[in-house]
């Protein structure tokens, strides 16, 4: 009965792992860059990247940002536009009003379908955060002037930490469920 709940709960886990993909062909790219377990910060550029895999598809028409369960995505927002497949990459201005959550993916739909990433996670921006970008832009980035880089360095360091206490609270819930399980 032990070996029968853990497996159970091994496969619910590892079905949640990655988006599921919709039925109908993919957008003509392979994400390689948010990857499973990536944790990004709201406010900040970061390069999402991808391999090629049908060389007719030359932009991704839309990307959107999607958070939930698998089967039932909801739409946060269209984080970008006519972007061009052939760089296998693109700099995102994450949103500094993101809020957090571990079950955010990014949706890329061409003319040839939808591919998704597999979930990451959003920390929300510092109380008082400012963006380190001032419009969306598909391949340069911005840097700090002297005074928010300072700003910006105090609040890598307290995002550091809120990051690891949310990896601590996660990895208390995973050994309570483990526990659980190997109680029965």
């Amino acid at each position: 009965m032990k070996l029968v709940s853990l497996l159970s709960l091994a496969a619910f886990v590892c079905s949640g792992a990655v988006a599921q993909q919709q039925p109908g062909q993919s957008a003509g790219i392979a994400i390689t860059a948010p990857a499973l377990g990536t944790v990004w910060t709201a406010g900040k550029t970061e390069v999402v990247s991808w391999t090629v895999q049908d060389s007719t598809v030359s932009n991704i028409d839309s990307v959107e940002l999607r958070n939930g369960g698998s089967t039932n995505l909801q739409l946060v927002g269209q984080v970008g536009s006519k972007i061009p497949i052939s760089g296998g990459q693109w700099e995102w201005d994450i949103p500094v009003d993101t809020k957090t959550d571990a079950s955010y993916v990014l949706v890329f739909t061409s003319s040839k379908g939808s591919t998704y990433s597999p979930y990451f996670t959003i920390m929300a921006a510092p109380p008082g955060a400012k963006a380190n970008f001032t419009s969306h832009k598909a391949s340069s980035s911005a840097s700090a002037s002297g005074a928010e880089a300072s700003s910006s360095e105090h609040s890598s360091a307290s995002q550091d930490l809120a990051i690891q206490q949310t990896t601590m609270m996660l990895g208390l819930g995973a050994s309570l469920v483990a526990a659980f399980f190997f109680s029965i």
